[in-house]
């Protein structure tokens, strides 16, 4: 592998401004792996939305007060009001 123009780089910045040649190197490398790890991201998310169906619904209705909607997609929905705690009594000193 022929590496010639790296070390002319190198030669050009690296000999006279070691630091910064350093930093620049080291935020160009982050810049490109966290490109690379985003893009891969992106490719798994689209995948596993790929693999999982859609569900299917129908329109929504619904009857009576405060009922809630549903969907029509066959799953059973039981709508109750909320228990009701008994009141605490205070005690006295």
């Amino acid at each position: 592998m022929n590496i010639d123009f790296l070390k002319q780089i190198y030669d050009a910045f690296g000999t006279p401004h070691p630091r910064i040649s350093l930093l620049v190197v080291m935020v160009l490398a982050a810049l490109v792996a966290g490109a690379l790890w985003y893009s891969l991201g992106k490719q798994v998310e689209k995948g596993r939305r790929a693999s999982v169906p859609q569900q299917v619904s129908g329109p929504a209705s619904t009857s009576g007060t405060n009922s809630p909607a549903v969907t029509g997609n066959g799953n059973t929905l039981t709508y109750s009001d909320a228990p009701t705690a008994p009141a605490k009594e205070k005690e006295k000193k």
